[in-house]
């Protein structure tokens, strides 16, 4: 239980961080680009509390499914295979489907799905590290 309260905790600092680096700097550019595809500062700022608890629920199951699917192998590929999966899971529908339903040029889908995809391999590879033998 120790580990997996450790790894949700440790899950959640990691993917906000990323998340601010991801959209706030590397992505702002190209959402500036696409005027009025996004809720005003103020606005954000009103329901920021329900990203939070989206990205802990989000961090709890990460977390908690790596633990299910563990195997007795060694934690750097198992960390990185999960990040890899979850991509698949997760990050690949919602660029897709967000594509589909939102006016965005497909280059941002594109790179919602390659910046997730080395946002949840490196998250992977830090629940695995919390989770390797040994300690």
């Amino acid at each position: 239980m120790k580990k997996l309260v450790l790894a949700i905790i440790a899950t959640y600092i990691v993917l906000m961080a990323t998340n601010y680096l991801v959209h706030s700097i590397l992505l702002q550019p190209d959402y500036d680009a696409i005027p009025l595809s996004h809720r005003s500062l103020q606005g954000i700022q009103h329901r920021f509390w329900a990203m939070l608890v989206g990205q802990f629920f989000f961090s709890a199951m990460f977390a908690y499914i790596y633990t299910r699917g563990r195997e007795n192998k060694p934690w750097l590929m198992q960390g990185i295979r999960y990040g890899i999966l979850i991509t698949c899971l997760a990050t690949i529908p919602m660029a897709l489907s967000q594509y589909v339903v939102y006016i965005v040029p497909y280059m941002l889908a594109v790179k919602w799905m390659v910046l997730g995809g080395i946002q949840l391999v490196i998250i992977g590879l830090l629940v695995a590290w919390i989770y390797r033998e040994g300690v």
